[in-house]
């Protein structure tokens, strides 16, 4: 009988305005996705900044490598790695669901508890 996948649910809360605290859960993500994890990430509060279109690609980590944070995004996506987008945290960035990039969908709190239920592990950023 095979294994039962892992589930890692990650709440990504940094947005644009604190650029250096975006890359490290899709780092996580995506490495974890690479693990065979079902790895589920929600952007809450300032994070839902970071899934609004072109913000991503306006923040490297390191000035002029041109690796953006758009790039791990899109490998973390690449690798099978959910995003979800708090309802509620996208009121208050005045953001709707055209707003968004590709790839997306939306939970509010109750369905984030569910899945907080669900995963094996919840990490917080």
């Amino acid at each position: 009988m095979p294994e039962e996948q892992k589930k890692l649910l990650i709440l990504q809360t940094s947005g644009v305005r604190e650029p250096r605290r975006t890359f490290a859960p899709l780092y996580i993500a995506t490495t974890a996705a690479a693990m065979d994890m079902d790895v589920t990430v929600w952007f809450t509060m300032e994070g839902v900044s970071l899934l609004k279109k072109g913000a991503a690609e306006e923040i490297e980590l390191v000035a002029g490598s041109g690796v953006t944070l758009k790039t791990w995004m899109d490998r973390a996506q690449h690798a099978g790695v959910r995003f979800l987008s708090c309802a509620q945290a996208m009121e208050g960035e005045a953001l709707t669901m055209a707003d968004l990039i590709d790839g997306c969908d939306l939970a509010g709190a109750a369905g984030i508890i569910d899945l907080a239920f669900e995963a094996d592990r919840v990490m917080y950023f």
